[in-house]
């Protein structure tokens, strides 16, 4: 497995010093190498075109950025590139797609709160209906205040009687 190792001290057509930042040699105007060539990133200035090499971030000529982040992850590309080479997103028509994702996720957390707030509300909603349709059924028990009385337990039967006794008077329409 060859490994990639940083500038070669001397072209390799004149035997010139590299400088490490373009790829032509400064003397003899050919490539300092072959690998230098193939990883060649072009200045993106029309007045400057230098061939840079790979892993510089600005052109040492011009100062002009050879590299831009992307939008979605953050890492940089050499300008030259058409996909992240982190994500591999497009850089063509990256802002519109990350202004759809944004939309479309912002979309989905709204439906989720209110699925959730939907929940909520019909659990109120519904024990509030549940409460008004069972307040309108007022159940009334009359004790009787001698001492050997008790309330009728769920096998009981209700005496009547005893309510009727209670209240004031045996009998219905005595007035």
């Amino acid at each position: 497995m060859s490994q990639t190792t940083g500038p070669s001290a001397t072209c390799s057509s004149c035997g010139g010093p590299d400088d490490g930042e373009f790829v032509n040699c400064k003397y003899c105007k050919c490539a300092v190498s072959a690998d230098a060539l193939a990883k060649a990133i072009p200045c993106p200035n029309p007045a400057c075109k230098m061939g840079c090499r790979w892993g510089k971030q600005k052109c040492a000529a011009c100062q002009a950025w050879l590299v831009v982040s992307c939008i979605f992850c953050g890492s940089i590309s050499p300008h030259n590139c058409s996909n992240c080479l982190r994500c591999n997103e497009a850089f063509a028509g990256a802002p519109q797609r990350k202004a759809a994702m944004q939309q479309q996720q912002s979309h989905q957390q709204n439906m989720q709160a209110v699925g959730t707030w939907g929940h909520v509300a019909a659990a109120f909603a519904g024990a509030a209906v549940g409460a008004s349709i069972g307040g309108s059924h007022h159940h009334h028990e009359y004790y009787s205040s001698s001492d050997d009385y008790s309330p009728p337990s769920t096998n009981d039967t209700f005496d009547v009687s005893n309510v009727i006794d209670d209240v004031g008077g045996g009998s219905w329409g005595d007035d």
